[in-house]
């Protein structure tokens, strides 16, 4: 091995008052001795600097004398990108930075504010992120447990004093073998290292070393191809709401059909430009019934690009074509001339279905915008129609999948999902409170509806019929159903399969025709 085998890297150890001078000591000394060079990371609260002092222990009858840290670098102000691990020192540091200030708590925001406390957040951002390693030694563990999805299944030791904690928010308490050395008692679960004391802070390093050097492996999450992919020239036809999509539920699949040549066009109700929902593109934002973020950072950067119209990305929205001059509208039945109009309507229905031939597939983009324009819109349903007469792929994700459930033979009345399995928004993920909608670019209308108006889970069971059947796959990281010629997706972190299963449903070889149940 190189006598400095990390040079070029960073590290970020995380301080604040009553921290343990020899803890920092080792942290600065041995990782500069491999190379690295090390940055202290805190909360200045809007100051260019901080000064720290560390804690005082009582060694044979006599206090330490207090030592002193100046730092300069603010946990929102770095970028975390430039580090190769990030190390939350030992002691009450955890403890303090928890505290949010000097702010108003109520049962309302107590939950909110223990999870956005910066240094929760610049902890949190890091262990979202696979490529950088991060070491949580004795109490550090702390500034993890108000966000329960970051901790739950990760092999861990800490110190017995955040042990409910730990357990409480889902990780594994891993001890050490009985007989292993105090300074050697360190728990390595992929890209996090902990232990149960700072007296373990050099074998702490050392394995933060190694994993630096000898990154593990990715979790393979995504299942692999059904069939074997041969992707040729294809054409899709996104419907979008006007009233808010989720920024994930379009770029999943479109980042999908982009990689593999396909060609887009964007269609709304009346071919308005449509706006992503500001939270789909905040990585903080804390879906309330999953309870965590459900946004990369990355992500939430790509939706911010489609969304502004100043972009190459952005620019693909400008315009999009309107279903409204395209599909006739359907005539009321107490119309004076209604058998005129019922002709006349069928008439234009023919000649706008004709313009479907160039397409492979649609796909309805889910949020809480197809609520209001898309699930009961009946040019919807009749183009939903038409693609299912020319045996063409339907895929549609989260709320736009009530369209599939609503859109039916007028005279016949029966939903063409009926016999099918499906899935879509599960009851399990459904808000109490919150349901919005966009008004405009960035600006959510001024009106919570609430709870949704309809459970869709209850829809699809009933839609489905006796037959068929909804998949709601509560619990398991995804959940996209092909039927063919349906695919759908549950929700948001669905998106990128729903994509990559309508490609093996297109060019599959053999195309594939049934999956997910």
């Amino acid at each position: 091995m190189s006598s400095k085998p990390l040079k070029g890297k960073k590290i970020a150890v995380v301080v604040e008052s009553q921290y343990i001078p020899g803890e920092i000591r080792i942290y600065q000394e041995r990782f500069a001795d491999y190379g690295a060079k090390v940055d202290l990371v805190s909360r200045l609260w809007g100051q260019p600097k901080q000064t720290f002092y560390s804690t005082v222990e009582v060694i044979d009858g006599k206090p330490t004398e207090l030592e002193y840290l100046e730092v300069d670098h603010d946990f929102d102000q770095v970028d975390l990108d430039d580090y190769a691990a990030v190390v939350v020192a030992a002691n009450y540091i955890s403890v303090r930075l928890r505290w949010a200030g000097d702010v108003a708590i109520n049962a309302g925001n107590a939950a909110e504010l223990a999870r956005n406390t910066p240094a929760a957040r610049f902890f949190r951002r890091a262990m979202e992120n696979p490529k950088i390693i991060k070491g949580a030694p004795c109490h550090a563990l702390w500034l993890l447990t108000p966000s329960t999805d970051i901790l739950a299944g990760r092999r861990v030791i800490c110190n017995q004093v955040v042990l409910a904690d730990v357990i409480n928010a889902g990780a594994i308490y891993t001890p050490c073998p009985p007989d292993t050395p105090a300074e050697k008692q360190v728990v390595v679960d992929r890209d996090l290292v902990t232990n149960n004391s700072w007296h373990a802070s050099e074998e702490l390093v050392d394995r933060i070393r190694d994993l630096i050097l000898d990154p593990p492996p990715a979790l393979e999450t995504e299942p692999t191809p059904a069939v074997p992919v041969k992707p040729g020239k294809r054409r899709i036809l996104i419907v979008l709401s006007e009233w808010g999509y989720w920024g994930e539920e379009l770029l999943g699949p479109l980042g999908e059909f982009d990689r593999v040549g396909y060609k887009v066009d964007f269609c709304t109700p009346t071919g308005k430009r449509p706006n992503a929902i500001p939270v789909s593109m905040d990585p903080d934002f804390f879906d309330p019934p999953l309870q965590r973020p459900v946004t990369s950072a990355e992500m939430a950067e790509r939706v911010r690009e489609i969304d502004d119209p100043n972009t190459k990305q952005g620019k693909r929205l400008e315009n999009p074509i309107s279903l409204a001059d395209w599909f006739p509208d359907r005539p009321y039945f107490s119309a004076p001339t209604f058998v005129r109009g019922l002709e006349a309507y069928n008439r234009l229905l023919v000649d706008a279905e004709r313009e479907i031939e160039k397409y492979d597939a649609l796909l309805i983009v889910g949020g809480s915008g197809p609520i209001v324009d898309l699930c009961n819109n009946q040019r919807v349903h009749d183009l939903i129609m038409a693609f299912h007469r020319a045996d063409k792929l339907i895929g549609a994700e989260c709320y736009g999948v009530t369209c599939l459930a609503f859109a039916r033979d007028m005279n016949l009345r029966e939903s063409l999902i009926w016999g099918k399995h499906v899935t879509g928004h599960c009851l399990e993920y459904d808000y109490k409170d919150g349901t919005a909608f966009v008004d405009a670019r960035g600006s959510f209308l001024n009106f919570n509806m609430g709870p949704p108006p309809y459970p869709l889970e209850f829809i699809l069971r009933d839609a489905t019929g006796p037959d068929g059947g909804y998949h709601g796959n509560f619990g398991h990281p995804t959940s996209v159903i092909v039927d063919w010629p349906f695919i759908t997706g549950r929700s948001t972190p669905d998106s990128i399969l729903t994509g990559q299963k309508m490609i093996e449903c297109l060019d599959g070889d053999p195309p594939l025709r049934r999956w997910g149940w």
